[in-house]
C-alpha cells in the first residue's frame, strides 16, 4: 500500500513532471514543498536544490525581476557551489546558472535604464559596454532561462551587438544639444552595430538621427552657420522658390533645404521672428476685438434708437 503522505524524494519527482508539462508556477510550488520535506529528514544538499528549483520557476525570476535574479544567483553560490542542477530539458553547473542571471538581471536593469533616459550617460555607456564585453566572453554558451522557459536557444554573443548599439545611442542622446557633429557619430556606430544584431528599425532610427545631426547649414537671415537640424537651427516655410537668390556671404553651407520651399534659420533668428510674430498676432487680435466691440456698440445704439425697445446686454 502506498504511503499516504509522500516523502521528499517522491514530492520532488512530482515537481519534475510538471516542468516537463510546462506548469512551472505548479512546479514552483512542489519544489518548495520538496525542499521543506527533505530538510525535515536530513537532505541538506537535495533541499537546497529543490529550493534552487523553486525559486528559479517562480514568478518573480520567470517575470525578469532583477532582485530575485540576484537573490537566486546569491544562493546558488553560496549553497550549491558546482553542483550539478537539472530543472529542465539539460543539466547546468549552478556557478554557470548563477553567472548568467547576474548577467541577465544587470541586462534588464541596464537596458530599462537606457530606454528612460536616466542616470548619468558615460557611465551607462560604460556598463553597457562592460556588459557586452561579459556576454561575448561566454560565447556560444546557450542562455538558460530563455530556453527553459521559451524553449529559444539563444547565444550569449548574440546580445553583444544590441549593447553596444544602446550604449553609443546613450552617447549620442548626450550630446546632441552641445556638440551634433560628435553625437553623429556615435549615432553612426550604434547604427552598424544594431545591423550586426539584425535590428533593421534601430538601425533606420539611428541613420535619421545621423542625417539629421551631421547636416551644416547657415541662417538664411543672418548668414550664421551651424550644425545639427533642430538643434543649432530649423526650418521655416517659404512660399515663392528662391533657389537662385545668392546668400549674403560666401559660405559654401545651404540656406535652403532641397525643395526650395524651406529656408534654415539659427535659432536665435528663429527666436526673433517668432516673438516678433507673437507680438504681431497680439496687436492684430486686440485690433480685431476693438473693431467687434465697436460694431457692438453701434447696433445697440440703433436697437435702442426705436420707440419703445430697450437692448440689455
Amino acid at each position: 500500500m502506498a504511503p499516504i503522505f509522500k516523502g521528499g524524494s517522491a514530492t520532488m519527482e512530482k515537481a519534475q513532471d510538471l516542468v516537463r508539462r510546462r506548469e512551472f508556477a505548479q512546479a514552483s510550488a512542489m519544489f518548495a514543498e520538496a525542499s521543506r520535506k527533505l530538510a525535515k529528514e536530513g537532505a541538506v544538499h537535495e533541499a537546497n536544490c529543490a529550493k534552487a528549483y523553486a525559486d528559479l520557476l517562480s514568478p518573480s525570476v520567470m517575470g525578469g525581476d532583477p532582485a530575485a535574479m540576484l537573490g537566486l544567483a546569491a544562493f546558488l553560490r553560496s549553497a550549491l557551489g558546482d553542483a550539478s542542477l537539472r530543472p529542465g530539458p539539460r543539466a547546468i553547473a549552478a556557478a554557470d546558472l548563477a553567472t548568467q542571471l547576474e548577467l541577465d538581471a544587470r541586462f534588464r536593469g541596464l537596458t530599462a535604464q537606457a530606454q528612460a533616459r536616466s542616470g548619468d550617460p558615460a557611465a551607462l555607456a560604460q556598463g553597457l559596454q562592460a556588459l557586452a564585453g561579459e556576454f561575448g566572453r561566454l560565447g556560444h554558451e546557450v542562455l538558460f532561462l530563455p530556453e527553459l522557459f521559451h524553449q529559444q536557444a539563444i547565444l550569449a554573443e548574440s546580445r553583444v551587438p544590441a549593447l553596444m548599439a544602446l550604449s553609443f545611442e546613450t552617447l549620442g542622446l548626450s550630446k546632441e544639444s552641445t556638440d551634433p557633429l560628435a553625437a553623429a557619430e556615435h549615432y553612426q556606430t550604434a547604427q552598424q552595430y544594431w545591423a550586426q544584431a539584425g535590428n533593421a528599425s534601430g538601425a533606420e532610427a539611428s541613420a535619421t538621427r545621423v542625417a539629421r545631426l551631421a547636416l551644416q547649414a547657415k541662417c538664411w537671415f543672418c548668414g550664421r552657420e551651424g550644425t545639427g537640424h533642430g538643434i543649432q537651427f530649423v526650418s521655416l516655410p517659404i512660399d515663392q522658390d528662391v533657389t537662385g537668390l545668392k546668400g549674403i556671404d560666401s559660405s559654401p553651407l545651404p540656406s535652403l533645404d532641397r525643395s526650395g520651399r524651406n529656408v534654415f534659420v539659427c535659432k536665435g533668428c528663429f527666436s526673433a521672428v517668432g516673438g516678433l510674430a507673437d507680438r504681431i498676432a497680439t496687436q492684430r487680435a486686440g485690433e480685431t476685438e476693438a473693431r467687434l466691440v465697436a460694431r457692438i456698440h453701434a447696433i445697440e445704439a440703433r436697437l435702442n434708437a426705436v420707440p419703445g425697445t430697450r437692448f440689455v446686454r
